[in-house]
């Protein structure tokens, strides 16, 4: 992606994207002249002011890792299961070990892992049994006596607000914060982790352990030494997003959106989307209709498709119609308060089409499309589009076609953004969205994969359809190690990022960084929650991967309003 620079007093360089010529190979990518005129106009008027809002962090502040009690869970203890493995107790067992080589490969990684399962379950007896982390004491205004433990494997975090959760849950007397992650120890189980922090995001408190794929001892590999990746490993549900729909009260009408990952669904079918009635102002994500101990309806994946007998209001997952090839819900734009049921609610999501730019009618020319990734060796043809589409249920969905200016589907240059990754924060800048700011993550060629985790960003709108970026891959706010290698472009030497980022570059997301969420600390600070690998590929080395980290941002004016994540009121 091409970039004009323009410098302004008080400002650094700002960069804003220029498009390529409309293509008939890849026709949702393509703009009409009286588009692109209109982009450049809003580009012009941008940047002839400047960025609006400037990142940068305070002196002697670095990224760190989030920690995660492993014990009780909030309120619910040990009759509805405690909280979820950990590498922690992957790395407890001596035989394995981990070598990051990063002299003359920031990729390289070598790790000896023989018993993947040690920790997860206990394999003295002569059936598996899952191990259970419960040491019996809640976290009810007060710290209790459970382990904190660094939170991997999790990884896609949303982090949001909702008047639905009271305070003092854990510890401390703090609006609390909600935390969604993926939860996913590779090959062997998969679920959705709901927690809350007091702190910002520095510490969480687990609350649940839901839509877990193989609950239980289901979920035990044969033996230490073995995974389920011959079966079901890697088919569960992820990417949540929440939308609240206008109009409704905060136990009513909100709705949970998961990725099915299923190979029968290919990462880009409809989203299910479910309805989350709730029966308790403290888990967010909670049906209670069934009673027995730990197997709540929303429990797992297959008791929310197939509801538990008895169930007096059961959990209702329905597919989205409407969205395309959906990644993920994205972002969500926020409603007036004062908005009446039936009202739209407008959301930004990735469209994934597979293999895409090398086959059927969106393939593109062979010189834009990526060449094996220069330190992973990895190839990737799939198209990344960011979208609008409105719904009024949370299940139907318009889709409003194509976002202009996050990223270019066809650049194969190092420094530009061909992929987004289906997690962003949005900041309603002047209150009266008449200006959003949005923190995303992308990434190009130079990874070789559409996931799209190589550097985290900052783009500015008038109209939610045309964005100009300010923070880029070149100019980052936060990026995975420097890298300085042939361009494909044109094979010229290029150090990727040129310029340092905003937040140094930590050893536990130097080789993947995405999944941007963040909350307000006060007028001029904001704390992101993201995820980060300290390898590539987790089969290298599945002691150093998917952790999730948090950091102190400060942006250059007050903000109006707090960041927007879920569509709370």
């Amino acid at each position: 992606m091409k970039l004009h620079y323009a410098c302004v007093l008080v400002f650094a360089c700002s960069r804003s994207p220029s498009f390529p010529p409309a293509s008939s190979s890849n026709p949702d990518a393509a703009q009409t002249q009286a588009d692109a005129a209109s982009q450049q106009q809003h580009d012009a008027a941008t940047m002839a002011t400047g960025p609006y809002l400037v990142t940068t962090i305070d002196q002697g502040v670095t990224a760190s890792v989030s920690m995660m009690n492993q014990g009780t869970a909030i309120g619910q203890g040990s009759a509805n299961g405690a909280t979820p493995f950990t590498l922690t107790n992957l790395a407890a067992d001596g035989s394995n070990t981990q070598t990051i080589v990063s002299a003359t490969n920031p990729f390289a990684a070598t790790g000896n892992v023989p018993d993947p399962a040690y920790g997860f379950c206990d394999y003295t007896a002569a059936t598996p049994a899952r191990i259970s982390y419960v040491t019996g004491a809640k976290f009810e205004g007060s710290a209790g006596t459970d382990p904190m433990q660094p939170m991997t494997p999790f990884y896609f975090p949303l982090v949001y607000t909702s008047p639905n959760t009271t305070t003092a849950n854990a510890v401390g007397s703090a609006s609390p914060i909600l935390g969604l992650f993926d939860w996913r120890p590779k090959d062997i189980d998969e679920a959705l982790v709901v927690a809350e922090s007091d702190d910002l995001g520095a510490t969480w408190y687990f609350m649940q352990n839901v839509l877990e794929l193989s609950p239980g001892n289901a979920g035990c590999p044969a033996d230490v030494h073995s995974t389920n990746a011959a079966g079901s490993a890697d088919d569960g549900w992820g990417h949540a997003a929440i939308v609240q729909l206008p109009g409704t009260s905060a136990k009513t009408g909100q709705f949970l959106y998961m990725l099915d990952r299923s190979p029968a669904n290919v990462d880009v079918a409809p989203l299910y989307a479910i309805a989350l009635p709730q029966s308790s102002n403290k888990f967010p994500i909670w049906n209670t209709n069934n009673t027995d101990p730990g197997a709540n309806d929303i429990k797992s994946i297959a008791t929310t498709l197939t509801n538990t007998a008895g169930t007096q209001m059961p959990v209702v997952a329905q597919q989205t119609v409407g969205l395309l090839n959906p990644d993920g819900i994205m972002a969500v734009f926020p409603t007036a308060a004062t908005a009446t049921a039936g009202s739209a609610v407008t959301v930004m999501y990735v469209q994934k089409i597979l293999d895409g730019d090398d086959t059927g009618a969106t393939a593109l020319p062979t010189n834009e499309q990526c060449k094996k990734a220069p330190f992973s060796g990895k190839t990737n043809h799939d198209i990344s589009n960011v979208r609008l589409a409105t719904t009024t249920d949370g299940v139907h969905f318009t889709d409003l076609g194509v976002v202009q200016g996050l990223n270019d589907p066809t650049t194969v240059d190092y420094r530009g953004t061909r992929w987004v990754s289906p997690r962003a924060t949005l900041l309603d800048l002047k209150g009266d969205g008449s200006l959003w700011g949005m923190y995303f993550a992308g990434g190009n060629c130079l990874d070789g994969d559409s996931d799209a985790f190589h550097f985290i960003g900052y783009a500015e709108s008038t109209d939610m359809m045309h964005w100009t970026v300010y923070y880029d891959a070149d100019h980052p706010i936060a990026s995975i190690n420097t890298i300085t290698t042939a361009n494909q472009t044109d094979g010229t030497m290029v150090t990727v990022p040129s310029t340092a980022p905003v937040v140094a570059t930590e050893a536990w997301f130097a080789e993947r960084l995405y999944a941007p969420t963040l909350v307000q600390q006060d007028a001029t600070h904001l704390v992101m929650t993201f995820a980060g690998y300290g390898v590539q590929t987790p089969g290298d080395d599945l002691l150093d991967y998917r952790q999730i980290g948090h950091v102190a941002l400060t942006v250059s004016r007050a903000l109006v309003t707090a960041p927007n994540n879920a569509n709370t009121h």
